[in-house]
């Protein structure tokens, strides 16, 4: 009996996969209105004693479908901080090519020099590796090699704070199946976040504003919605800083 049940998992969970990941193609194969801005992925806020912030992450939560990236969840971040702060900001982003967890320790070994003089490593990622359905414990640890790979280069007391993945039960792109499956997997790597997290002095998981999360959301290329979800999510996100 105890072999059964596994085996039954395995037969309803494979499909299930298999169904969410060939979505997931299909919908990267035709987002033919997916945008992102080709301008400097950089850029400073005036002000005395300036912070230095860098965003490590996948590009599709950091500045899908807005032209510039002073429309961006990093700019918006900078612009909330240095109000609040009244200091300036200066901030730079370091995309994964592969927009999976996976790929960020060899990324921040390749830009060892910026991250070596920063004083706050906002990491976002998650969405693509949920959609994939990346398993937990892999998940788990790359999330700890992430760290690990950042404490060997960030200054003494920098802070690292990681960014939930958000609800993606309330991806419109998605056929309502495929949303719900992706928001429990979603769910599930959060908490290993949270997990790793606990153990890790001046490293913090921040959740997803609740305010984004009321009702289906499809932006249909309309860079307004875009914009206005970063500076809710970057003035959060400040917030727990």
């Amino acid at each position: 009996m105890s072999r059964t049940k596994p085996l039954r998992r395995t037969a309803f969970t494979l499909p299930s996969r298999a169904a969410r990941f060939l979505e997931f193609v299909f919908r990267r194969l035709d987002a033919t209105g997916d945008f992102y801005p080709d301008d400097a992925m950089e850029g400073t806020v005036p002000g005395p004693e300036p912070d230095r912030v860098v965003f490590v992450g996948e590009r599709g939560e950091l500045s899908l479908g807005v032209r510039t990236h002073e429309l961006s969840l990093p700019a918006f971040f900078a612009r909330h901080r240095a109000a609040r702060t009244a200091r300036g900001v200066s901030w730079k982003m370091l995309p994964a090519p592969s927009a999976s967890v996976r790929e960020l320790p060899s990324v921040i070994a390749a830009h060892r020099e910026d991250l070596g003089r920063c004083d706050l490593v906002v990491v976002l990622v998650g969405i693509t590796d949920a959609l994939r359905v990346l398993p937990t414990r892999v998940w788990e640890q790359r999330v700890r090699d992430t760290i690990a790979a950042l404490r060997e280069v960030v200054p003494v007391g920098a802070e690292v704070v990681i960014g939930e993945i958000p609800p993606l039960d309330n991806a419109g792109s998605l056929s309502r199946p495929a949303r719900l499956a992706a928001g429990v997997h979603g769910r599930r790597l959060n908490a290993r976040t949270r997990l790793v997290v606990e153990a890790c002095p001046r490293v913090r998981a921040v959740g997803f504003p609740d305010e984004l999360t009321r009702s289906v959301w499809r932006p249909e290329s309309d860079e307004h919605r875009y914009r206005d979800t970063y500076k809710v999510w970057g003035g959060h996100l400040d917030a727990h800083v």
